[in-house]
């Protein structure tokens, strides 16, 4: 009897099918249901949106109304000091999200392209400048034009300014398309020179990040200059094209040696041309620095750069002779004697024209006597 109860109570030997149930971390873990949740756990809800990217794409969606600041408009002092107050706004907004190195939302950056649409893509009015007569002198112009809307316009030009800067290249590339870039293009007819110089800052930094579309960039600003030069009506004012060609101007700078074709182009069919226009005056300053960098990166073009110069010479306007002049004076400065033996005489022929020439000749001399010692030197 003792025998077969001590056999009853006696233990088994362990066995792989009675090993004993882990009670692990790793255990409860490998509890978990196929859709992640813990026993007894109930399905939450999807996170929703967040609130404070809701709250300011709501703010941004209540700034795409477009105030003309126009007489007899219906537009009130205080709608239009609201909207400016909503958009000072969004721009601390996303300031504060470039400053602390946060990417703007996706939904945000999308809203906010929409807004600047809204606002900065627009007709441009009739322009308020007189037509140039054939001397390029006109003591009737306006010295500026200041757009209406630019306290408006100015916060939104911010804005784009900080996004751009704030996001990543890859971002960008999500949300700014070639339509976009078209259309920032076109607002260089813009009349107010406030308007231009951060038009040019912004259109500037999308060249640097956006690498992608840098060909298409060059492409659509040689295309809206030689619009200018061949199809705008002669007396019509070019605006835009200093800060076009400043922007050249850095883009050339990066060009590595030797040149492109492409690059060879650009100066021969869209930079020499500009120096035929009646408002070359009002953009030469860049215009010359474009040239004389291409000259510098590649000395062998300066015969051709000189050619062009002497063919677009004016026969009237004795101020676009003296920036010519001057022009001269620069590349003559850099290149070498065996290059000028070939130039020096359509040069000093062009320069004793304008000596003999009734229109202020004294003021032409004047810069004459500048320009000779570099001639003689080159002859030494």
């Amino acid at each position: 009897m003792g025998a077969a109860a001590a056999e009853v109570v006696a233990p088994r030997p362990p066995s792989a099918a009675g090993k004993r149930r882990s009670t692990t971390l790793r255990f409860l873990f490998e509890l978990e249901k196929p859709d992640g949740l813990l026993p007894g756990t109930a399905k939450l809800p999807p996170p929703s949106p967040e609130p404070a990217a809701d709250s300011l794409i709501d703010k941004i969606a209540s700034c795409h109304r477009v105030f003309t600041f126009a007489a007899g408009a219906g537009e009130s002092d205080e709608e239009r000091d609201a909207k400016r107050d909503r958009l000072v706004e969004v721009l601390c907004e996303v300031r504060s999200a470039g400053g602390k190195q946060r990417a703007l939302d996706h939904r945000v950056m999308v809203a906010l392209l929409r807004m600047v649409a809204a606002n900065l893509f627009r007709a441009m009015p009739p322009s308020a400048y007189p037509p140039l007569p054939p001397d390029g002198v006109d003591e009737d112009a306006p010295a500026m034009v200041l757009a209406p809307s630019w306290p408006h316009l100015q916060v939104v030009y911010d804005i784009l300014l900080s996004a751009v800067t704030a996001a990543d290249a890859k971002a960008l590339r999500n949300h700014v398309d070639r339509a976009f870039l078209s259309g920032l293009l076109a607002l260089f007819g813009s009349e107010d020179p406030r308007e231009r110089d951060r038009l040019k800052t912004v259109y500037h930094q999308l060249y640097s990040k956006l690498t992608g579309e840098r060909a298409f960039m060059r492409r659509s600003m040689a295309a809206a200059l030689l619009r200018l030069v061949y199809e705008a009506p002669a007396a019509e004012r070019h605006c835009g094209v200093a800060e076009l060609l400043e922007i050249c101007g850095s883009i050339i700078n990066g060009f590595a040696v030797p040149l492109k074709e492409e690059h060879r182009a650009f100066l021969a069919r869209v930079l020499l041309p500009l120096h035929r226009t009646r408002w070359a005056h009002t953009y030469h300053r860049q215009l010359a620095y474009c040239v004389l960098q291409f000259v510098h990166k590649e000395p062998g073009l300066a015969a051709a750069v000189v050619t062009g110069i002497l063919r677009h010479w004016p026969v009237t306007n004795c101020q676009k002779e003296v920036l010519l002049i001057e022009e001269l004076e620069e590349i003559l400065d850099v290149i070498d004697p065996d290059q000028f033996q070939n130039l020096a005489v359509p040069v000093c022929s062009r320069i004793a024209r304008c000596v003999s020439s009734c229109s202020s000749q004294v003021r032409v001399a004047r810069l004459v006597y500048i320009i000779f010692p570099t001639i003689l030197l080159c002859f030494k």
